[in-house]
């Protein structure tokens, strides 16, 4: 006979169960340009509703997948994607924004629906919508990773998951606890452990070490040619890049320096400059992102050691970036307390 599932005091997972169950079709939406933990977190809320509530659901994503392991992942897991611009929102009575918020500046929210669930970790001044605005709200910032937060509903309402789920999840988790060694709470390992068993490991490795290409190196190496490193922290102005992942990829490259501390990069894409701020334990990225975009108009969000955001140029022009990037830098400094005239260069010196 299986166990009953005992479900933790304060489990918000029936009053989503609940929800759903009152909807006849589900469109699961992520934020703009997916990562792996808006992809895990889509894939199981879609494996939440067929087994937990019974209805059908699709997703639909925005821009496009960038970054060679967010291409594996799914390749390796034939993830059902569909174009948001192809679908009729009209088949649909019930929408979920997964890793994300309206009003974050890397979310399109489709005008004229109504957003009936939201899950997420993030923290923004920018959110237009709370509690009392949305039928199922569950933004829980001391997570570690959206895909944790849908694993747990899923182990609550007892449902034992797919491998295309079960590996889409963990490697949410992964990606945004840093392998479980940054912002991690005891529901990240929770759900850990509940999708482990499940897990397809052949996939995973597959996943986790894609083949590169050679452009890729080459915008590595032009973004290590732009580091400027000060005491604990490091800059990386990349000037016009290839995507906003590859801005958030040398974020966390750049955080595994010795004696760095915190790092802010940014670089441009189309029109907007995007900006990755990494930081060790014990310093707010989130407060420091803030600090960084002070006066600017755009957005940002973030939690513990991770943020990111965005500011729209109105003149891309080489001028106008340029002026943009030292504001900002001038005012990370002073939030760090660091003074604008003693960078380091990589190559400066022998190691």
């Amino acid at each position: 006979m299986a166990r009953p599932v005992v479900r933790p005091a304060g489990s918000r997972m029936p009053a989503l169960r609940d929800l759903l169950r009152s909807r006849r079709r589900l469109l699961v939406l992520t934020h703009n340009n997916p990562d792996p933990d808006s992809l895990g977190g889509a894939i199981g809320l879609q494996e939440f509703a067929q087994k937990a509530a019974g209805i059908d659901s699709r997703i639909a994503i925005s821009g496009k997948i960038l970054r060679a392991e967010n291409q594996a992942m799914v390749r390796e897991l034939a993830l059902p994607l569909e174009r948001l611009e192809t679908v009729n929102l009209a088949d649909f009575d019930c929408f979920a924004l997964v890793d994300t918020q309206p009003g974050f500046g890397h979310t399109l929210v489709p005008p004229g629906i109504h957003v009936d669930i939201v899950i997420d970790h993030h923290l923004c001044a920018d959110a237009k919508v709370g509690p009392a605005d949305v039928g199922f709200f569950d933004v829980r910032p001391e997570i570690g990773a959206t895909s944790s937060i849908v694993a747990g509903h899923l182990l609550d309402a007892g449902v034992v998951p797919s491998a295309q789920a079960a590996t889409a999840l963990a490697y949410g988790i992964r990606t945004d606890t840093a392998d479980l060694s940054r912002n991690v709470s005891e529901l990240d390992l929770r759900a850990s452990e509940y999708l482990s068993p499940h897990i397809d490991r052949q996939k995973l490795a597959a996943i986790t070490n894609p083949r590169l290409p050679v452009a890729y190196f080459r915008a590595l190496n032009h973004a290590l040619r732009k580091v400027r490193m000060y005491d604990g922290l490091t800059l990386c102005s990349l000037g016009r890049t290839t995507s906003a992942e590859m801005v958030a990829e040398v974020a966390d490259l750049l955080l595994r320096m010795e004696g760095v501390r915190a790092v802010f990069c940014g670089g441009l894409v189309g029109s907007s400059y995007y900006v990755s701020v990494r930081t060790e334990l014990g310093i707010d990225a989130w407060g420091l992102i803030r600090a960084g975009m002070e006066g600017e108009a755009g957005s940002c969000g973030g939690h513990g050691s991770v943020a990111g955001g965005s500011v729209t140029l109105d003149v891309g022009d080489s001028r106008s970036l340029r002026r943009l990037e030292r504001r900002l830098e001038r005012n990370v400094l002073r939030a760090m307390g660091a003074s604008g005239g003693n960078a380091a260069m990589l190559g400066d010196r022998d190691d």
